[in-house]
């Protein structure tokens, strides 16, 4: 504590004035905000600590920080506001208003309605508490209109208003579907989106449901060459952002070894198609207020530039923030464009041999692709097409010998004169101003032989 009794809060193992800390590193947990509206009202939250608001219409807004809210708890995982009912929502919060040692992170506290100040349950008032059981703690939890889903690390809870006298119904709706990290979930009309802690997404419609994920292994193991997976012990910087110009739901997240984000992976939930990619964007907000999403990028040895500050150095790194879903590349504040690189990659396909005992058997024959013609619904540029081939499943795939192949917008066929048991076909853009959205691939392929 300092010389006054007040506790340090921002380090561990404080020693004294004047005498260094026992630990050669101070690892301090990341600073999750909540935010949400109290009608026009800014309530944020930073996890396991205090509460605070900012109102937009007070005079000298725009130059006065934000206060603490009076009489709500000063220890909380997060705050939501019920937006039907209108009660300030506490989660894994204080059991006694105040005192430091009471956190519960089981615990849920919500004010009286239209009054988020009020916390004390009398019989004049819909404030009240409740303590869920299912799991350890409460990692996070979305508004989803007309419900609340709470996520524990192990299980699933819908909170919904139901008026006097028990104010809200809280039941359990699913099991061993825990949230991974406080901002990996997201309401998208009605339905929530999140990252499962132990492997996974999942939604609840009214059922939680387990969604099928064709790069599961990718984003959550390192089992097979290639998949890079997730660092666990950095978990907490997750988050989820939805990009509706698309339908889309991006997970950003470390792969194993980072500690910064510096992967994606996408579910388009109208065509259920999942995609992977490295993108390293720490913040990111959908087209709403802007005719665009923004998005930031944090370098950890970058300079802030804007604005200018006089001796400021590489010491806390700087963000870029970025419009997104706008031109072909990714353009710096000084001009410099760099290719945003896609590709797709099918997987492998052979010809079928004579039907046996009803049968058709698969890499008996060798097959031969003479030619492709390249239907792309648009491309602005080139791209390059590859033929991967291979002879056996645990062989490792190479190019045709005439690939990789350019196909311009003007291209109307490829001869290719590729050869093998199994082949896959990968289209990509590698430069900038190139864009391309995939169409019908179609490719003369015949049997050539069997060995």
């Amino acid at each position: 504590a300092h010389s006054d009794g007040t506790i340090v809060e921002e380090a561990s193992n404080y020693v004294g004035w004047g005498n260094e800390t026992s630990d050669a590193e101070i690892e301090l947990e990341p600073g999750n905000w909540s935010l949400d509206n109290f009608g026009q009202v800014l309530i944020a939250t930073v996890r396991n600590n205090k509460t605070f608001e900012w109102d937009p219409s007070a005079d000298n807004a725009l130059t006065t920080r934000a206060t603490v809210s009076s009489n709500n708890p000063q220890q909380s995982v997060m705050t939501i506001v019920s937006d039907r009912d209108r009660h300030l929502i506490h989660l894994g919060t204080q059991t006694t208003i105040g005192s430091a040692d009471t956190q519960d992170k089981m615990f849920i506290r919500f004010s009286d309605q239209e009054d988020r100040t009020d916390y004390a349950p009398v019989s004049t008032n819909t404030a009240g508490t409740f303590r869920i059981d299912a799991g350890t703690r409460i990692i996070g939890g979305v508004n989803a209109g007309t419900y609340t889903l709470i996520l524990t690390n192990t299980a699933a809870y819908a909170m919904r208003f139901v008026g006097p006298p028990f104010t809200f119904s809280i039941e359990q709706v699913g099991s061993n579907c825990g949230l991974i990290s406080q901002h990996s979930v997201i309401a998208i009309n009605g339905v929530v989106y999140w990252m499962g802690q132990a492997g996974g997404f999942y939604l609840y419609d009214g059922t939680v449901k387990k969604i099928p994920c064709s790069v599961e292994d990718f984003v959550f193991t390192t089992i097979d060459d290639g998949d890079l997976g997730l660092n666990f012990g950095s978990t907490d910087i997750i988050y989820a952002g939805y990009n509706s110009l698309f339908n889309e739901i991006n997970w950003f997240y470390p792969k194993a070894g980072s500690t910064q984000i510096d992967r994606v992976v996408s579910y388009n939930y109208f065509e259920q198609a999942w995609s992977i990619g490295s993108l390293d964007r720490t913040t990111y907000y959908d087209k709403t207020v802007f005719d665009n999403p923004y998005a930031t990028k944090y370098d950890t040895t970058g300079t802030p530039s804007f604005p200018v500050i006089q001796g400021v150095t590489t010491q806390n790194g700087a963000t870029t923030l970025y419009a997104h879903e706008k031109g072909t590349d990714q353009v710096s504040s000084d001009g410099t464009a760099t290719a945003i690189v896609g590709t797709i990659q099918s997987g492998d396909f052979e010809v079928p041999g004579q039907a046996e005992a009803g049968f058709a058997t698969m890499g008996e024959f060798f097959m031969k692709m003479r030619r492709f013609v390249p239907d792309f619904r648009a491309l602005t540029g080139n791209a390059r097409v590859t033929i991967n081939l291979k002879d056996f499943p645990s062989d490792t795939e190479a190019s045709s010998s005439l690939g990789p192949f350019t196909v311009s917008p003007t291209t109307q066929k490829v001869d290719t004169r590729a050869r093998g048991r199994a082949l896959n076909i990968k289209v990509e853009n590698t430069t900038t101003s190139e864009t391309w959205r995939y169409g019908t691939f179609r490719a003369d392929v015949q049997v050539d032989g069997r060995r």
